[in-house]
């Protein structure tokens, strides 16, 4: 398959995380929000070696989990080695892979475990070294339409919005997916924060919205984006489901042990509390409500 970059359609499919058991990962989300797991664990076997996988619909965007096999060390057990469980790639169906990698290539970026199959089916990553260190999948489907697996009406009580993005420079991200990625809109230009401790923006690329993170102009000892880059390098940070029932949602997690940090109601009267990444799994997770939804 093969055509123009003006024909090029994708959308974002999953965000990808890093476990040491699919298991204990599904029944800690299962126990704390109202997910609906999308398939049974999966054995799949890539360029990067065989591993398992098991993905669940949350607040109307799919998760994945991936995992080792049992007794194996292969590249899931490699990358939390390095930086621990956690936020592992973002996935993107597309219907022809070829432009993409086509411009890619031509513009310096790195693409990394290319495989195709006797199917149509194909997928290729885009190196965390050139992606401000996300690594990013691109999966192409023999029917782009018919094989899409349509995620589950909201319920009104969670939705996932937003992948938090850590990195120097705000302005260059936004430069590099408006470059080779397709419907791209800038949702919010570059700014600081209320309380000046970090820069940010959004931007939607194919409806599926980004946050971008920066340290602040004049940095100080709370410079949290700081302190991540310089110990894991750019990269994701973490994510943001939107709550309806957010005091309910904060106490249950307490209730059960889970370590909730920086609880706090702003200027607007939004409430906004994270999950320890030690108690998710490596994934900083950001509870946000708004009074409207309350």
């Amino acid at each position: 398959m093969s055509g123009s970059l003006s024909n090029v359609r994708m959308r974002f499919d999953h965000v990808s995380i890093a476990v040491k058991s699919i298991d204990r990962a599904a029944e800690f989300f299962t126990r704390y929000f109202p997910v609906q797991l999308r398939n049974p664990k999966t054995r799949d076997d890539q360029v990067s070696g065989a591993f398992n996988w098991q993905d669940f619909h949350l607040g109307g965007f799919a998760v994945e989990m991936i995992e080792d096999l049992p007794g194996k060390s292969g590249f899931v057990t490699k990358f939390i080695e390095k930086r621990g469980e956690g936020l592992h790639h973002l996935s993107i169906e597309i219907n022809d892979l070829d432009p993409i990698l086509s411009g890619l290539r031509a513009g310096g970026v790195r693409v990394v475990d290319e495989q195709r199959s006797p199917s149509g089916s194909a997928t290729a990553f885009i190196s965390p070294r050139s992606a401000f260190g996300a690594l990013i999948q691109f999966w192409q489907t023999p029917d782009f339409d018919a094989d899409h697996k349509q995620n589950p009406p909201l319920d009104g009580l969670t939705t996932f919005d937003h992948v938090s993005l850590a990195v120097r420079d705000i302005p260059a991200g936004y430069e590099f997916f408006r470059k080779y990625f397709k419907d791209v809109v800038i949702d919010h230009e570059p700014h600081v924060n209320h309380d000046v401790s970090f820069q940010l923006g959004h931007i939607h690329v194919s409806g599926f919205k980004l946050e971008f993170i920066q340290s602040p102009p004049r940095p100080t000892a709370n410079d949290f984006v700081g302190k991540f880059i310089r110990r894991y390098g750019e990269g994701m940070h973490h994510f943001t489901l939107v709550i309806k029932n957010f005091d309910e949602v904060v106490d249950r997690l307490k209730s059960g042990g889970i370590r909730v940090l920086d609880g706090e109601t702003n200027w607007r009267g939004e409430k906004e509390a994270f999950i320890s990444p030690r108690d998710a799994f490596g994934v900083l997770i950001q509870l946000w409500s708004t009074p409207e939804l309350e």
